[in-house]
């Protein structure tokens, strides 16, 4: 109905310069709401960076706060990370979650300034022919967003960008520096799961003394890390350092193996690492430790589990017992943390 009754008028002259009135009104209408637009825009803008800007100073507050409660409850120059004070941790957790907000803010931050500068350019460059140099001083049309001062900066939001740059490098260091020892928010749940798991076991005869287990005892051995991992009262240690396991296997007196293996962190100073043994007499060295493992040489070289609980001040517990041997057992405990690369499947499942 519309476009026949424009049709209509448009096809009786009603025009002026070519253009239908109501349609040129519409225009006007048009190029004059733009800059209001542009203007709530930028005044939706300016009213995040007021609300982040003031977000990031309490959460500083708040940090600045929590370190201070942590050195006075950690005097004793361990790394707050690894505090077998329960609440000590809970405080640790607590800034890491800050410092996470800490790089969103900060970051959001950052884009909306960077998005600032480049509009204010943008008139500017507009108005510079190709081939022409760039003016001195660029003049603007209409001032950009102000968030720090009545008049806008164009080389004080520069610093402010950079400011907050060196923020985030900070933040992202301290957040790096935790990973190495807390567990992330997956292990924790795999280490909730191998510990609702490992209470359903039924406690196996064991020695801490013996190195070389069976199925059995090797299922149990898992359980007594799955019990370390899952108790607040023992520290967490740091994940970015693996022990060397050294492996020389003789059979008949003469070297038949030798290899060194990494063995994985898994949190707690517990260590695991898959290993393949051949059959005779294999020494197992680890930081000046030494272990004797014999293997009847009438069976073949096979697949085992290497477990290492080295806690401070205090001698290691290792443990070796064959991957087949556990997996032959009617329950197995096989845990949620384990690392992929020791790849243990129950046969059951």
């Amino acid at each position: 109905m519309f476009l026949l009754s424009l049709t209509a008028r448009h096809s009786t002259g009603n025009t002026q310069n070519g253009v239908w009135p109501p349609l040129r009104a519409v225009l006007v209408a048009c190029v004059l709401l733009l800059p209001a637009l542009a203007s709530a825009q930028q005044r939706e803008a300016m009213w995040e960076l007021q609300s982040l800007a003031k977000e990031r100073e309490v959460l500083t507050r708040e940090l600045e706060q929590y370190e201070k409660t942590i050195s006075m409850l950690q005097p004793n120059g361990i790394p707050a990370e690894q505090s077998d004070n329960p609440a000590v941790k809970t405080l640790v957790e607590e800034t890491v979650t800050i410092r996470k907000r800490l790089i969103q803010v900060t970051e959001r931050e950052v884009t909306l300034l960077q998005e600032q500068i480049i509009a204010s350019r943008a008139p500017q460059a507009a108005e510079v022919a190709p081939g022409d140099p760039p003016p001195q001083e660029p003049a603007m049309e209409s001032k950009p967003l102000k968030v720090h001062s009545t008049t806008y900066n164009l080389e004080l939001e520069k610093e402010n960008v950079a400011r907050l740059h060196a923020l985030l490098t900070e933040y992202y260091a301290e957040l790096q520096e935790a990973a190495r020892t807390l567990p992330s928010e997956e292990e924790i749940a795999k280490r909730e799961t191998a510990r609702q798991d490992a209470e359903k076991l039924a406690k196996i005869p064991f020695s801490v003394d013996k190195v070389r287990l069976n199925g059995s005892e090797g299922s149990t051995a898992l359980t007594r890390i799955t019990q370390r991992l899952s108790d607040p009262n023992i520290p967490e240690s740091r994940r970015d350092m693996a022990p060397i396991c050294s492996i020389k296997t003789r059979l008949f007196g003469k070297l038949v193996s030798s290899e060194s293996r990494s063995l994985k962190p898994v949190g707690k100073h517990n260590y695991v690492a898959k290993i393949r043994l051949q059959p005779g007499d294999s020494t197992l060295r680890i930081q000046g430790h030494r272990w004797e493992i014999r293997l009847p040489q009438d069976i073949n070289a096979g697949d085992y589990l290497v477990t290492l609980y080295q806690p401070p001040q205090a001698d290691p517990e290792l443990h070796v017992f064959a991957v087949d041997d556990l997996l032959a057992e009617d329950n197995p405990h096989i845990p949620a943390w384990l690392p992929a690369e020791v790849n243990l499947k129950s046969r059951a499942g």
